[in-house]
């Protein structure tokens, strides 16, 4: 397994694509919590961005274009770690490979020193409905902290899930890219990692218990963004708040800094993969570095949560900002409907149909706290909602090429792939 050198003894390589004016830092705390203000491309820009340029690409999705420095109070954005010793190819058993849309020929950018944010593509007419879409984000599950998952149709999360607890700085996985079907604009269908510190005593009331993650994946989520994405979240606080600081996805509250000019949280890329046809994956890794989570999609890092924003009104040694305890991987679907949801989960088909037709996450590995990748083992955490729904095949112990790795997915309700 790989090893990482720490960020002192790194010498710092910088991405294509990667903003160049970096100034060395560690953790920088973000402004004090302000109330978030979510946009649409119809509606008001967010007030605590300095928007330089603005562009609309070919897909009609927005981007505002915000100076690198204007994300931190004093300027300085922390250096990211160096490349993975190991990139693991892009694609199988194809020539080609994925791109983000900022990478697609005749895409339109911002100025030099500059780094995208997404607005979101629905429009939110009010607060109430802006919470709503929020919240639908839900805690990771296991057989220790939630030994079971209710399988009430209202409001309802499915999973089929995997979880390893051990002490860790992160984790790395590739996620097959799918457009998972959804019955409603209002579901959603996901595949992720979480890094996760449970028992964290709550920021501002240290008597409660909580937990905090780290989360990243490939999301269908029409009402959030109308094509299939990469996605972040992180809690501080168990969930219970979607705020600056505290919680949320992506670049829809403050807490993330963009790094990199061309992927980021929201990205779509393409091509997708198709049953039966091309198969077309993106590696996903979480690192503690320099006193940040750093993200790293497809063959650079991204952007990071600074880890000081887990240790803020809490014992930081018990929080996110030091370490994880557990890391999980797996599928989840959001059902918005009083009925059962159809929503597939991955390409629809069942894991038992393997290669070209199922799903997959594959190299799975955690970064231990020493920074060394090990093979994740997540067969002591299994949960699946519902095998008549949705299912995952996995081989923690392979010595193949593709390490441990999972196949998942299914058709939902009724049984039939797309609808």
């Amino acid at each position: 397994m790989s090893t990482w050198p720490s960020a002192q003894q790194a010498t710092i390589r910088h991405s294509p694509g990667v903003v160049s004016q970096f100034c060395l830092s560690s953790a920088i705390p973000i402004d004090g919590p302000t109330p978030a203000v979510l946009s649409s491309p119809q509606g008001q820009k967010r007030r605590d961005l300095n928007i330089v340029k603005t562009t609309t690409n070919s897909d009609g999705s927005v981007i505002d274009w915000i100076p690198l420095d204007s994300q931190v109070p004093d300027g300085k954005i922390a250096s990211p770690p160096p490349l993975p010793a190991e990139i693991f190819s892009t694609s199988n058993q194809t020539s080609e490979r994925p791109w983000a849309m900022l990478q697609a020929e005749g895409a339109e950018t911002g100025p030099e020193g500059t780094v995208p944010v997404l607005r979101q593509s629905v429009s939110l007419s009010n607060v109430k409905t802006a919470h709503q879409l929020q919240m639908t984000k839900a805690p990771p599950v296991d057989p220790w902290h939630v030994p079971e998952v209710e399988t009430a149709a209202v409001g309802d999360h499915w999973y089929a899930s995997s979880a390893q607890r051990v002490n860790n700085h992160g984790g790395s996985a590739s996620f097959s890219l799918y457009k998972a079907w959804t019955e409603s604009n209002s579901d959603f269908s996901l595949l992720q990692s979480a890094v996760i510190r449970y028992d964290v005593p709550k920021p501002g009331d240290n008597n409660q218990r909580v937990s905090q993650t780290v989360e990243a994946g490939w999301i269908n989520y029409p009402q959030q963004i109308a094509a299939p994405h990469l996605f972040t979240f992180f809690t501080t606080d168990g969930y219970s708040t979607i705020a600056d600081n505290k919680g949320g996805w992506n670049r829809d509250v403050r807490g993330w800094v963009q790094v990199d000019s061309q992927i980021f949280p929201g990205t779509s890329f393409a091509p997708l993969s198709t049953p039966g046809g091309a198969q077309y994956d993106i590696q996903i890794r979480w690192l503690l570095d320099g006193g940040n989570w750093w993200l790293f999609v497809l063959d650079r890092w991204i952007g990071y949560y600074p880890a000081s924003l887990f240790g803020a009104d809490t014992d930081p040694n018990r929080s996110l900002q030091t370490e994880s305890g557990q890391i999980n991987f797996y599928g989840e679907i959001y059902d918005s409907h009083p009925q059962h949801t159809r929503t597939d989960m991955g390409s629809g088909n069942w894991p038992d149909a393997g290669w070209t037709q199922s799903a997959y996450i594959r190299n799975i590995v955690y970064t231990d706290t020493g920074r060394s990748d090990q093979k994740y083992d997540g067969g002591g955490g299994i949960i699946v909602s519902d095998n008549n729904r949705y299912r995952m095949r996995a081989d923690f112990q392979s010595q193949g090429s593709w390490g441990s790795h999972m196949y998942l997915g299914g058709p939902g309700a009724g049984g039939v792939v797309n609808g």
